[in-house]
């Protein structure tokens, strides 16, 4: 995801993606024409089937090669609730959120969530969906 991306994204050369010994997945980033010679504009269309198909095209930030994803201690979630929001935290108390935004964004919800030892990305806006043990 992270490659696809950054070739999609910033218009990194796919030639010059680096292979990592061990890989399980050999992914081929430089795509070759039927003559053999790179060809750029499959290359790129490659990738962009590679965003599109993990639906990553509207994320503002590279995802990371090493995160708290491929670790296991992050999520990605979209939240969203009308009315009033009635959730435990984590000793057990109801807490009532009624205020904006009645998203993951809400202030009131980090907080519940911290209880859990869960907590929102602590760079604002710019992954809006992210969860992780430490908030990176």
């Amino acid at each position: 995801m992270h490659w696809a991306w950054k070739i999609v994204k910033t218009g990194f050369d796919p030639q010059q993606v680096p292979s990592y010994p061990g890989d399980v997945i050999k992914i081929k980033w430089a795509h070759v024409s039927a003559s053999g010679t790179y060809d750029q504009q499959a290359s790129v269309q490659g990738a962009r089937a590679m965003v599109n198909g993990y639906g990553i095209s509207g994320l503002n930030v590279v995802p990371a090669l090493n995160s708290r994803h491929t670790q296991k201690l992050a999520i990605d979630m979209n939240i969203s609730w009308t009315g009033t929001l009635a959730i435990n935290n984590a000793s057990g108390t109801t807490v009532s959120i009624s205020s904006a935004p009645k998203t993951g964004m809400n202030n009131e919800l980090h907080t519940v969530g911290a209880t859990y030892g869960v907590i929102k990305f602590v760079g604002g806006s710019s992954d809006k969906p992210h969860w992780s043990n430490d908030g990176h």
